[in-house]
């Protein structure tokens, strides 16, 4: 069975590499990391095996909830599950990011730092209940 394949989506180049190389090498998945949301669309079509998109809130020329309603539509099971990775309060954006067929957040200030096992599970997570690998 093969490693899980995540697109990471961060414009920091710190956090992208934080983020990648701790999936990576403590949670054994595979991921290729763009900056924006127009580098997620050609990545979904050069990889045909991407099994879930992680995305910062705040990216160049728009959001993660933008980005995940522009994969997935607003209505039924996403095609490729979305979890966000956030600064920001969950509450006030929550609502609008169920609708836009986001699966997950995860709050940056507690679930971003060592291990990331909040981060890594979730992704197992939405991975697992919308047929991923």
């Amino acid at each position: 069975m093969s490693a899980p394949h995540v697109l990471l989506v961060e414009d920091s180049d710190f956090m992208a590499a934080r983020v990648s190389d701790t999936l990576e090498d403590v949670h054994n998945f595979y991921v290729t990391t763009v900056g924006t949301a127009e580098e997620v669309r050609d990545a979904l079509t050069e990889y045909d095996d991407i099994d879930c998109i992680v995305t910062n809130y705040e990216l160049p020329h728009g959001n993660g909830i933008q980005l995940a309603a522009s994969v997935n539509g607003r209505d039924g099971d996403p095609e490729v599950p979305v979890v966000i990775l956030t600064g920001k309060a969950l509450e006030p954006i929550a609502d609008d990011a169920l609708e836009a067929g986001v699966t997950e957040f995860v709050y940056k200030g507690d679930h971003a730092t060592g291990e990331m096992n909040v981060l890594a599970n979730r992704i197992d997570t939405v991975i697992e209940a919308y047929g991923g690998a």
